[in-house]
C-alpha cells in the first residue's frame, strides 16, 4: 500500500490486484484497476473495476465496463445478470444467471428473479443453499408458507429479518414474538413505515 503512494509504477498486475482487493477508499481502487488495465491490459483488473461500479450502484459505468472484459465465464455472466435486474430487465437478468450455471451467486440471484415474478417453489429450490444474508431465503419460505424452514433459516440480524420474523411469528400465531420482532425491526424508520402499511 505504501508503494502504491510512492512509487506505484513497479507494481506488477498481480501486485496492483492485490492492493485494490485490500482498499478500502473506493475512488482509490477504482484507480488501481483502472492502471492495471491501462498498463497490463488486465481482463481481471476490467471485470473488478465493473463490479466496483456495481457495488456503488454506478449502473452505467458498471455496464460500459463489464462491455470491455474479454472473458465470458460465470463471474461476468453473473454481474451482467445483476446490471439488467438492476434495470428491472428481468427476462435478461434470467437468462445471464442461467448461463452462469454453477455460480453460487448467480443460483441465488435466480432465485430473486423468480421471487420477482411469483414463481415461489422455483425461488426456494434457487435460494435454499445461499450463503451470506438470509432476508431472500426467508422470504421465499414465507411465500410458500414452509413457515417452520422460515423460521430455520435465519441466521442474519438486519431489520428487514427482524420484520420477517414478525411475519412468520403473526402467521403461527405467536403475538409475542411478533411484538418482539417489531421492536426490533423499528430501529429502522423504514421497516416502521412498511409495518404501518402492511
Amino acid at each position: 500500500l505504501e508503494l502504491l503512494d510512492q512509487n506505484a509504477d513497479i507494481l506488477d498486475e498481480e501486485a496492483l490486484l492485490r492492493a485494490a482487493s485490500v482498499v478500502k477508499d473506493n475512488a482509490k481502487k477504482e484507480n488501481i484497476y483502472k492502471k492495471a488495465v491501462e498498463r497490463y491490459g488486465s481482463d481481471r483488473a476490467q471485470y473488478n473495476l465493473a463490479v466496483t461500479y456495481l457495488n456503488e450502484g454506478k449502473g452505467a459505468q458498471a455496464e460500459q465496463a463489464l462491455a470491455k472484459v474479454k472473458a465470458n465465464d460465470a463471474d461476468v455472466l453473473n454481474a451482467k445478470g445483476v446490471l439488467a435486474l438492476r434495470n428491472n430487465d428481468l427476462e435478461t437478468a434470467e437468462t445471464y444467471f442461467r448461463q452462469a450455471a454453477g455460480n453460487a451467486d448467480a443460483k441465488a440471484n435466480l432465485g430473486i428473479v423468480q421471487l420477482l415474478t411469483g414463481r415461489y417453489d422455483e425461488a426456494v429450490e434457487s435460494l435454499k443453499d445461499k450463503k451470506g444474508c438470509c432476508n431472500n431465503t426467508v422470504l421465499a419460505y414465507i411465500l410458500t408458507d414452509q413457515l417452520d424452514k422460515a423460521a430455520a433459516a435465519v441466521h442474519c440480524k438486519d431489520t428487514r429479518v427482524q420484520y420477517l420474523k414478525a411475519i412468520i411469528a403473526a402467521r403461527q400465531g405467536d403475538a409475542q414474538g411478533v411484538k418482539d420482532n417489531l421492536a426490533n425491526a423499528f430501529a429502522s424508520d423504514e421497516w416502521k413505515a412498511r409495518a404501518a402499511r402492511d
